[in-house]
């Protein structure tokens, strides 16, 4: 199947294109200079006399010949590609949830360079390891919402992902549970794909009761997986204007990892819990049993660059045999004068 199509690959290789308007300006200024020159040496009508082999025209030729393979090259490196051929692809793999905790207390310094972004940056990896398998993002504070629905487009994943900060969502807590509830809406309804979540949090002040929300899960075949992030000695929190978050008499607020609830609910689902440490949860992903789950249809352009190679080849070997005076050879061969 095809649909008609055009872009640049790397466009930005388009703005060498200017480089004919240098061109043109040198050739003028060459024939300006190279004309006065030989007007010098002669009258006009005795010219062809003084200098028989000269030829302005195949001069002409040259340059416009060189412009034509100087265009085609640039527009070569720029990769134009028209149309698009479509494929099927079988993907095999698993469907993977993403739950990160984006409230306030994620922001604490206990892990640096905080508990959120030493998360991203752990899910960055976990994104970088999928090959076929399918991700989502869900992020919670106080309630929760799906920031990446499902989806096999790592890029895309990425994107979304470093677009997650502590305003993701206004209302504060952490409610594990609707975070878990959200994960599993996520899903498709297939069920011999394999299934898993991780939720990632510090795990305090849950707002409602996220281990009712695990079992309804593993019902429907999901693995759990929890990660902590913080310090059961805890950190204060740092405020994004500066300062710290402080309590009714004006104390900072400490925030401390609650590992009882995450190993519980990783209990609960038949998963693993790790305080900062992703690699057994990855480990688990990996090896959990991967089933085809869909026919994904794969897009790809129609590289066109080589006729823009090829027509600058052309144009550089006619260049180069064209000579810049008459051949004295060829003027023997006059088949248009009568004798």
């Amino acid at each position: 199947m095809n649909e008609t199509n055009f872009r640049f690959a790397n466009p930005e290789y388009l703005y060498a294109l200017t480089g004919v308007f240098i061109f043109v300006f040198l050739f003028v200024w060459y024939r300006y200079v190279r004309t006065k020159k030989i007007a010098n040496l002669a009258d006009s009508h005795l010219i062809d006399y003084v200098i028989p082999l000269q030829s302005p025209i195949r001069i002409t030729i040259k340059f416009i010949l060189f412009s034509l393979a100087y265009i085609c090259i640039i527009i070569a490196l720029a990769r134009p590609q028209f149309g698009i051929t479509i494929d099927s692809v079988k993907k095999r793999g698993i469907e993977l949830v993403i739950a990160l905790d984006v409230s306030n207390s994620m922001l604490a310094q206990d892990v640096k360079p905080s508990r959120l972004e030493r998360a991203k940056l752990s899910i960055q990896n976990i994104i970088n390891k999928l090959q076929d398998d399918k991700i989502a993002i869900v992020v919670f504070a106080g309630d929760a919402y799906i920031q990446l629905p499902l989806t096999t487009d790592i890029h895309a994943a990425k994107l979304f992902l470093q677009s997650i900060s502590t305003a993701s969502i206004q209302k504060q807590g952490t409610a594990i549970g609707a975070a878990l509830a959200k994960s599993v809406r996520s899903f498709t309804d297939n069920p011999k794909t394999g299934k898993a979540i991780i939720v990632i949090s510090d795990g305090e002040n849950h707002e409602d009761d996220a281990q009712a929300e695990a079992r309804k899960a593993v019902e429907k075949g999901i693995v759990i997986h929890t990660i902590g992030m913080g310090s059961p000695q805890g950190a204060i929190i740092p405020r994004s204007a500066g300062g710290f978050v402080e309590d009714a008499n004006g104390r900072p607020v400490t925030t401390k990892l609650d590992e009882e609830m995450l190993q519980k609910i990783a209990s609960i689902g038949n998963g693993i819990y790790s305080r900062e440490n992703f690699s057994p949860v990855i480990h688990s992903i990996e090896s959990m049993t991967k089933t085809e789950f869909e026919t994904k249809q794969y897009s790809q352009y129609d590289e066109k660059f080589p006729l823009f190679l090829l027509a600058a080849f052309v144009c550089l070997f006619l260049e180069l045999i064209i000579l810049e005076r008459k051949n004295k050879w060829l003027q023997q061969f006059d088949i248009f004068t009568i004798k």
